[in-house]
């Protein structure tokens, strides 16, 4: 099985569990501020290791729940339950995301919203799609007309910037949304449904499999400063490409 099959599948895998416990009484713990993990992270993790594992044993795999590896080789990105504070409040607001990263460069990317069941699903150079379906990103001209998404970091100092940033940007867009998860919020601006994301304190998984889907789609993804994006660096800016530079006036205005 090729790498997206596989991720496909696990992406699946993990979803199922996921909504599986979502009625159930749940399991749920402070990591960390503002940080919560639930008993259904930790089966997703599991569900996606078993799969990318069962079919390629000598894979290296980081993930939020405390699995990491080098970034020499294949490495599996995972996030098994994106949007952790939306579940334990049965908002339906979440993920599983997947990136896969070949010789530090990212090549594969899934997202399964398993409420809604929509995969979203790119591999490098042969575009991106949900459910089977093309994706791109919209066509939307001036930041004036935007709907623009962010997410709020965890820790005051990051929080404030990023307030500090939603003020300056404020009046040169249309409106605001938060989702709650970072990568649904990536995989709407490839789906045309937002026309840009931002976001001040993101972790590798979070953005490491949506930005493959958001590439493939006709995106652009930087820095919040406009420097060049890795999927290692906490700040990023999407949008649909054309209102880009715009946005990026605007956040250091």
């Amino acid at each position: 099985m090729s790498l997206i099959e596989v991720a496909v599948e696990a992406a699946r895998a993990a979803g199922a569990e996921i909504n599986q416990r979502l009625p159930q009484d749940r399991d749920i713990r402070t990591k960390g501020f503002r940080d919560l993990v639930t008993d259904a992270d930790v089966a997703a993790q599991d569900q996606l290791v078993a799969v990318i594992k069962g079919r390629f044993p000598h894979h290296g795999i980081c993930s939020e729940e405390g699995l990491q590896a080098g970034d020499q080789g294949t490495v599996w990105v995972l996030d098994p339950l994106d949007g952790t504070t939306n579940y334990a409040h049965r908002y339906p607001a979440f993920s599983v995301a997947i990136g896969v990263v070949q010789d530090g460069e990212l090549v594969v990317g899934v997202v399964y919203d398993p409420v809604r069941q929509q995969l979203f699903a790119a591999e490098r150079g042969a575009g991106a799609r949900l459910n089977g379906d093309t994706l791109r990103v919209s066509q939307t001209q001036a930041p004036i007309d935007a709907l623009v998404a962010l997410d709020f970091a965890r820790e005051p100092a990051a929080r404030a910037a990023q307030m500090a940033a939603m003020v300056r940007l404020s009046t040169h867009i249309s409106t605001f949304r938060s989702c709650g998860s970072a990568a649904l919020s990536l995989c709407y601006v490839a789906a045309g449904w937002l026309d840009a994301y931002f976001h001040c304190a993101l972790c590798p998984w979070d953005v490491a499999g949506p930005a493959v889907i958001l590439a493939e789609a006709g995106g652009q993804l930087t820095a919040l400063d406009g420097a060049p994006w890795h999927y290692q660096l906490p700040s990023c800016l999407a949008s649909n490409r054309v209102l880009h530079a715009g946005l990026l006036d605007a956040l250091r205005t």
